[in-house]
């Protein structure tokens, strides 16, 4: 290689140098184009879906550590006529779950407990069956609990006037166990509502505030919080139900009974700065918890081939691996999608029900992808 004083490029090797400098330009150009191409797909499809009354709520698209687009759609509150934007709080329901489970990682980081440990040993009182449940079996549904929301006692009455964790696992105790624990997976809120037990017992902090000081500040999480109804609280959504082809006001919960499974509010933004701190190693949790919150567990394949880690649902997508969550509760629905080899974000956040958000998701992500929706789109 030729160079003149000062070491400057000279001859075959400076124009080698263009030439690929402006090919590369070319190509960063042509993606730019094809990005923004497909969110102004998903932005027409999201409006079209907004005016036609299936779909109101705020959208955010992150890629490569930077938001690309977040826009707001239909009401926040429909008797205001206030709009919700990318700053509406929502609640996630079960996308809580991922936070529960981060919370349990950092108290094992911290020498507080081990996740292959029984949760008799953190939890008094409960069933002989229950006895020899591993956290482990918890986080991932493995533990054979039954779910507590589906009973008629909590729909008839703890929706309406709140109840203690401990009233919520009274709902379900007299139960046997639907299998044997550790031998496969079926979804079960109760598993997080042990898992928020433990927590509150191991920290000494209410769930609250040790997602506030050990998540929520530190990440720059401002706008999110365990929802309390009593509390008055900016920009926050009111729930919707379609019913009858018609928009009603969704029912009311107290959500001291999602608790733990269900029972934090948030925005896009900081839903986005949530799974920024997920995919870098350190910000909140060590390369060796990611690895278990992402692990591949053989005991929980379900749902054609889906596995789930703790709190996230492990799959691939578009011939992509994806990690995703979704929740929903009464007049709320949301999902978080994370392409972690294409570093895509999806987040939808949605104050009304049915409107399906994950398949929102998908819909966004096979535009910005090039390819057709899933088979079972």
């Amino acid at each position: 290689m030729r160079k003149q004083p000062g070491g400057i490029l000279t001859g075959p090797t400076l124009q080698l140098l263009l030439v690929f400098a402006a090919l590369c330009s070319v190509t960063t150009r042509a993606q730019d184009a094809k990005i923004q191409e497909a969110i102004q797909q998903a932005d027409a499809y999201l409006n079209s879906q907004s005016a036609g009354g299936s779909f109101r709520g705020s959208v955010l698209i992150g890629v490569n550590g930077k938001i690309l687009f977040e826009k707001g759609y239909g009401f926040a509150d429909e008797e205001w006529k206030a709009r919700n934007d990318p700053a509406t709080k929502f609640r996630i329901a079960s996308m809580t779950k991922q936070f529960t489970a981060a919370c349990i990682l950092l108290l094992q980081e911290r020498g507080r407990l081990l996740v292959q440990e029984p949760v008799s040993k953190y939890v008094s009182d409960l069933p002989q069956a229950w006895q020899p449940i591993t956290i482990h079996e918890l986080l991932t549904h493995t533990s054979g609990i039954s779910n507590y929301p589906i009973e008629p006692r909590v729909e008839k009455e703890m929706n309406r006037i709140g109840a203690t964790p401990r009233e919520l696992l009274e709902v379900v105790t007299a139960k046997p166990l639907e299998f044997k624990p550790g031998t496969k997976m079926k979804y079960t809120n109760t598993g997080y509502v042990l898992l928020g037990m433990i927590i509150e017992k191991v920290s000494g902090k209410s769930y609250a505030d040790f997602l506030r000081e050990n998540i929520f500040e530190p990440l720059g999480m401002k706008d999110s919080g365990y929802d309390v109804a009593s509390v008055i609280l900016d920009k926050r959504a009111s729930g919707y139900f379609i019913k009858d082809g018609h928009v009603t006001n969704a029912d009311f919960i107290d959500m001291s009974v999602p608790f733990a499974a269900g029972g934090i509010y948030s925005t896009v933004e900081d839903l986005y700065r949530w799974n920024e701190a997920l995919a870098a190693p350190g910000k909140l949790l060590t390369t060796q918890s990611l690895a278990q919150m992402f692990a591949v567990y053989p005991e929980t394949t379900a749902y054609g081939g889906q596995n789930y880690g703790y709190g996230v649902v492990i799959t691939h997508r578009f011939g992509k691996l994806l990690y995703y969550h979704g929740g929903g509760v009464m007049g709320f629905e949301s999902s978080i999608q994370r392409y972690p080899g294409e570093r895509l974000c999806i987040v939808v956040l949605s104050n009304l029900d049915p409107s399906e958000p994950w398949k929102a998701s998908d819909r966004m992500a096979s535009y910005l992808f090039g390819q057709p929706l899933p088979a079972t789109q």
